[in-house]
């Protein structure tokens, strides 16, 4: 068949002009690019590798996607998360299709893909997705192969500490064969306290001052990443392997005294997974296994080591097909076992946890925008979805209901509406994670009006219960309109939970009293450490509005495109409407929002600005934080509550190409051009711009303790220096 081809391809070279054959047509449309629609004989041919179920709603080229100047695919779908907003991980499928790891493909470098595609939300149901989960397809490169080293040193403009790290990883894609390792190394100094003017009292007796402590551990870190994905037939399979070990060494206060602490930690994991067609299901299955140790000398001895193995499978298979389009059918189940053992004070406690879930949900297309039907001419396109899961496990079972609605009434106007109530089960990181201490923080203790110090208390919490919740999100999108592509959403949620799982809130009195044994405090009351171990609330109620707005600088049509100016930016907005909390049964709801149990910002926004022009490159980001306050005592203003001031930070990143790509197209790559050289590039990185410091006042407009330049972030402004080169 290749030699029919390329006999077809010389023979139409030599005839030039000319309608072609029926089979000549054939060996045209083999020879041009599948990511561009044809045009042959009257015929519009409209697939595209790789192309999703349903159109995208924005789209990434190549060139716009090397501008997010990432290192690897995985900080791309972290950018694209971010220009998104919402919250929640978005569901990754690759070349169209689900896999059983997309995971896997996170490593490989940007120039890998051709396109990133982020679907309308509508979408998730037809991919087995939560309702109104956003879902990115990956469309990968038919070849591809290179070798590249990362080397990246850090340091705060101030001194005192700096990091230095090493990445190296291979790389290969032949159609449906792909293969990625890596390894990285890397080591942060220590930040110790004589590095820093701080205003936090010291109150020591014998021994080390103040200056023997760490204000951020010295960690040294390894590891290493192998997988591989293999075509056979109808199915594929995909494997891998990951591990790492990390240390770190601290010296904390407590109390009268410092206390060093030494932590070690090791984790190998594996997967093995296969997708294909079943009988008429495309079915996809994931077995994981992991174990991991860790041993923790200082304040407490303690030794844990935990395994765990898991099994997950996928399937999903049009049912029938309606009078406006199918109905499709997605069901999923996992099971779950982990033993945990751990050795503490000549003490041993063994846990073991496992864990059965089930869903299943119905997709169905209600009506199609098309002038055949008189719904399609009226409607538009109205895609609606309902499923249901029950979970088992050690800790309890659990339910879930959901429904999601998606209508298109013109092109352009995207509304979504999801609603779901659930009983989750508990993540085994969040119950299972070793307990350790953390590096010192300093927090305001509202009971002596102080900044104290303290060591953390980190890791799982092995007593919490299944939380409950609801979920309602409406969202109305508009675009992408004009040669710019702006875009703009709007959406409202509203989550009511029950048992939810969270962190302690600030440190004020009714806190404390809710939970007493989350605090350690001396014989004179200072406060030494705080478990900020998660917890479940008895109670939370938030309501609020999320607006977006995206644009991209228009390009020239053709050849040109590759070499102009990109310019894409991204800004998001919210605003909290209801936030509130009770944190035990028979205790009355604070309002967060006015400062009541922990205070909480009302508003928050965000800008991203990815720009390349040639060989040159800037990514920026700006976040902002309004202000609020914390009450001392809930229901009332008074002179002692704190009041945290408004946030700006901003990040910025210039890159720039030693060597220029060559444009050329590599055969079997489907008309891609190569998008990067063997080059070196250089990229500088300057978090925190502005330098800007956390800051607060009390009620009263006097200086809140703790707010000093470098008590609550000692690092301030970061300049990276990274060197990276393809060989």
């Amino acid at each position: 068949m290749v030699w029919l081809s390329l006999i077809g391809l010389v023979t139409l070279g030599e005839v030039g002009g000319g309608d072609p054959t029926p089979g000549q047509a054939e060996v045209q449309i083999a020879a041009q690019s599948l990511d561009e629609p044809v045009r042959v004989d009257d015929v519009d041919v409209r697939a595209r590798r790789g192309a999703a179920r349903v159109p995208p709603e924005t789209e990434l080229d190549g060139a716009e996607i090397d501008a997010l100047g990432a290192w690897d695919v995985g900080e791309v779908l972290q950018r694209l998360n971010e220009t998104l907003g919402g919250g929640g991980a978005s569901m990754v499928i690759i070349n169209g299709k689900r896999v059983a790891n997309p995971g896997v493909f996170s490593g490989f470098p940007p120039d890998a893909l051709v396109r990133a595609e982020v679907l309308p939300p509508g979408a998730a149901a037809l991919y087995g997705g939560a309702p109104g989960q956003r879902v990115i397809n990956l469309v990968l490169q038919r070849r591809f192969s290179s070798h590249d080293l990362r080397i990246v040193g850090g340091r705060p403009t101030q001194g005192g500490t700096s990091s230095l790290s090493g990445d190296l990883r291979r790389s290969a894609i032949a159609g449906e064969n792909t293969q990625q390792w890596g390894a990285r190394l890397s080591r942060d100094t220590s930040l110790r306290a004589e590095e820093r003017d701080r205003d936090i009292e010291w109150v020591g007796g014998e021994g080390p001052g103040p200056d023997a402590v760490t204000l951020r551990p010295r960690v040294d870190l390894a590891a290493a990443n192998l997988n591989l994905t293999r075509s056979f037939g109808a199915w594929s399979g995909v494997f891998s392997l990951n591990g790492q070990t990390r240390k770190s060494h601290s010296v904390a206060p407590f109390g009268a005294d410092v206390v060093e602490i030494g932590l070690r930690s090791e984790r190998l994991g594996a997967a093995l997974g296969f997708n294909g067609q079943m009988v008429g299901w495309s079915v996809q299955t994931n077995l994981n296994a992991q174990a991991s140790r860790a041993r923790e000398d200082g304040i407490s001895d303690r030794r844990s080591e935990s395994q765990s193995i898991g099994l997950a499978l996928t399937a999903d298979r049009t049912l029938m097909d309606l009078f406006a389009g199918p109905m499709v059918a997605n069901i999923a189940a996992n099971l779950s076992e982990n033993r945990s053992v751990v050795d503490q004070n000549r003490a041993r406690t063994v846990i073991d946890f496992n864990a059965r879930e089930a869903r299943a949900s119905l997709t169905a297309t209600l009506s199609k925008a098309n002038g055949e039907t008189w719904s399609g001419r009226v409607l538009g396109d109205l895609l609606a979805t309902v499923g249901g899961g029950a979970r088992a496990s050690s800790a309890g079972g659990g339910d879930e209901v959901s429904g999601a609605v998606a209508w298109t009434p013109r092109k352009g106007l995207l509304l979504n509406a999801t609603w779901s109530a659930s009983t989750d089960g508990v993540p085994e990181a969040q119950r299972f994670e070793p307990v350790y201490y953390g590096p010192p923080v300093v927090v305001f203790d509202f009971m002596s009006g102080e900044a104290v110090e303290v060591l953390p208390l980190r890791g799982g919490n092995p007593d919490l219960q299944s939380p409950k919740s609801k979920n309602l999100s409406l969202t109305a999108a508009v675009g992408p309109l004009t040669s710019w592509s702006l875009s703009a959403n709007l959406g409202y949620q509203r989550l009511e939970s029950s048992n939810g799982i969270g962190s302690l809130p600030n440190l004020t009195a009714e806190v404390e009293a809710a939970f007493p044994d989350r605090f350690q405090r001396d014989g004179d009351g200072r406060l030494l450490s705080v478990d900020y171990r998660p917890l479940n609330l008895r109670s939370t109620l938030t309501e609020g509005l999320t607006t977006s707005l995206n644009f991209n600088l228009p390009r020239p049509p053709g050849g040109a495109r590759s070499e102009a100016t990109i310019l894409r930016v991204a800004l998001s907005h919210s605003f909290r409407l209801r936030s509130t909390v009770a944190l035990l049964a028979g205790q009355p709801d604070l309002d967060r929002l006015k400062g009541d149990g922990g205070g909480i910002s009302r508003r928050d926004a965000r800008i991203l600005v990815d720009a390349r022009r040639g060989r040159w490159g800037v990514n920026a980001s700006a976040r902002w934080q309004g202000g609020f306050r914390t009450r001392s005592s809930s229901g009332q203003d008074a002179p002692r509550d704190l009041i945290t001031e408004p946030f700006t930070a901003v990040d910025m990143k210039f890159s720039f190409q030693m060597t220029s790509s060559t444009g050329r197209t590599s055969p079997g790559e489907g008309g891609s051009q190569r998008r990067r050289s063997g080059g070196l590039q250089l990229a500088l990185e300057i978090e925190n711009l502005l330098d800007a410091r956390p800051g607060a006042h009390m009620g009263d407009g006097s200086p809140a303790p703790g707010y000093g330049r470098d008590v609550q972030d000692p690092i301030g402004r970061t300049v990276r220096l990274s060197l990276q080169r393809r060989f």
